[in-house]
């Protein structure tokens, strides 16, 4: 579905770019494409960890894609298939060192998004302590 087309330099793109330039019905045909791939994954025995990283690049992809132009662009270099093939591949190959890498990408993942949390109420607080002080003065 990512590569299997080559065009200029070598590039690789598949159907889910070209479907994904198909305004909403085509970003739902690639979402529900991928899903299948993950239901797929989950059949073949991959561990709830392997299936969440899964999900993750389907959703950064399906996020982006929203945005017009940016996203149609994002669709050809993303490859959340591509992804998600390499991980079942890689959980077929080792199990247990798969679902560990998985783990620790979803930590990461978690803890950056925590990051960016406290950081943006810190600077809302702030700003709004700041805007006050404005006002009150």
């Amino acid at each position: 579905m990512d590569s299997k087309f080559t065009g200029p330099m070598g590039f690789k793109f598949g159907l889910d770019g070209i479907i994904g330039l198909i305004p909403v019905v085509g970003d739902f045909i690639g979402i529900g494409i991928s899903l299948f791939i993950v239901y797929e994954a989950a059949m073949l025995g991959c561990s709830p960890a392997v299936l969440l990283r899964m999900g993750f690049n389907i959703l950064v992809e399906s996020v982006i894609e929203m945005i017009p132009i940016l996203g149609s662009l994002f669709d050809f270099v993303w490859k959340a298939n591509n992804k998600n093939i390499f991980l079942i591949e890689t959980h077929l190959l080792n199990p247990r060192g798969a679902t560990v890498q998985a783990r620790l990408m979803i930590g990461f993942i978690a803890l950056t998004i925590v990051t960016i949390f406290i950081g943006s109420v810190s600077i809302t607080v702030y700003a709004l302590q700041a805007l006050f002080g404005w006002f009150s003065s």
